[in-house]
């Protein structure tokens, strides 16, 4: 039986398949399996595994229909018969020493998960990118160096360890007992399965060496698309919940937990196309833990740069507003409202030609908003509509 499985989960990219495959057959370390596990593959991507395991024994393919990335690790984990388990990206590169020093590291301090520094590389800019203290470790002190340790001795920083799968060894007994696996179906599924472990491990070491190459900005990638599969955020916040709620400590962990997970669904919320907004916030309205006070001190909620409360319920109030196009009540709306300045004490100041209006902030008569260069308007609950409107070219209204 080898001593280390790699898992690599493939999946429609020819273009870097074969930087990523050579980097793992040439390791320094060779008591290795590679699992790759087709995932519905649909370009060159099987020619070229085929072509990899005709050159190299330790090559094992597996193929399925395609299901996401998580279907496909787990995949990988069925098959898996080292020791240890290592996750890499097929479309990611690994310095040829990677399994070598984790598996030393691992084993010299007897701990259940080894972590390395990454490089990201900048697909557009060609070039690597080290100013993340998330992937560079530098989140972890001198303290850390050469020592195991468990999630409670980084409490202070919890939420700034680096939840991906890639960058570590895990002893497979560890994954096992937890009965840890990717959530299906979802997109950012590392951190559910990282925090299963992690919270379960016995002893965590790290190394500072620079082992990972995670490539970003990659044309086609799905976190570049703001697609709808940006609601799994929503889930996922939900999952990492659920492996949190019952630990001795949560007191300790749950305000930074929430603040900072609230931070990345409002991040999402941004970034995802129109079409899914009212999508995404009447799903983050059902997920009531988000907004139990008596759990998440929204006091300190409050304090963070970003107001997580007030951007939370930002996005829920706007769970009933349904897009309309402007053209299509035209004939029934003879204003046309060009500028939205200020909302202050429940008012909202409106500008029309040089015409100042002030309107009450009573959603059930008005309610406004601007967003991606677009005034969204609903009246009395039932005329609905959206204008183009691009604010920076607007002059400011006097009050």
């Amino acid at each position: 039986m080898p001593s280390v499985s790699i898992i690599v989960p493939v999946y429609n990219v020819e273009k870097y398949l074969r930087k990523c495959l050579d980097s793992i057959i040439s390791q320094t370390y060779t008591d290795i399996e590679i699992i790759c596990v087709n995932d519905g593959a649909t370009d060159k991507s099987r020619k070229i595994l085929t072509e990899y395991k005709q050159r190299d024994s330790r090559i094992k393919i597996i193929d399925k229909e395609n299901g996401g990335l998580s279907s496909a690790r787990n995949a990988g984990l069925k098959a898996a018969q080292g020791e240890y388990i290592s996750f890499i990206d097929s479309d990611d590169w690994v310095d040829t020493t990677m399994i070598e020093k984790l598996y030393n590291n691992i084993k010299a301090l007897n701990t259940d998960i080894s972590i390395c520094a990454v490089h990201q590389y900048d697909e557009t800019k060609q070039e690597l990118d080290d100013s993340s203290d998330y992937f560079t470790l530098k989140t972890f002190d001198k303290t850390f160096d050469n020592k195991a340790f468990t999630y409670q001795d980084v409490k202070p920083f919890l939420m700034d360890v680096c939840v991906m799968a890639w960058n570590k060894l895990y002893r497979k007994s560890l994954i096992d007992d937890c009965k840890a696996e990717f959530p299906d179906g979802l997109i950012w599924e590392d951190g559910p399965f990282f925090f299963s472990v992690f919270f379960k491990a016995k002893g965590v070491s790290i190394i500072r060496d620079f082992l990972y190459y995670y490539r970003i900005n990659r044309k086609g990638s799905i976190v570049q698309k703001g697609g709808k599969q940006f609601l799994d955020i929503i889930d996922v916040v939900e999952l990492m919940y659920n492996s949190i709620k019952d630990l001795p400590d949560f007191d300790e962990i749950k305000n930074e937990f929430y603040i900072r997970k609230i931070d990345d669904i409002v991040y999402r919320y941004d970034l995802v196309n129109f079409y899914y907004k009212q999508l995404f916030s009447r799903k983050l309205k059902k997920k009531t833990f988000l907004f139990d006070g008596t759990i998440f001190d929204f006091d300190a909620a409050d304090k963070h740069p970003g107001n997580i409360r007030k951007r939370l319920f930002d996005i829920i109030r706007k769970t009933n507003i349904i897009r309309y196009y402007y053209n299509k009540f035209k004939t029934r709306v003879m204003f046309k409202v060009m500028e939205i300045l200020y909302t202050e004490n429940n008012i909202y100041y409106l500008k029309y030609r040089k015409l100042v209006i002030k309107l009450k902030k009573r959603a059930e008569y008005c309610d406004i908003w601007y967003e991606n260069d677009k005034i969204y308007i609903v009246l009395f609950n039932k005329l609905k509509f959206s204008i183009k409107f691009e604010y920076s070219k607007i002059e400011p209204i006097k009050k």
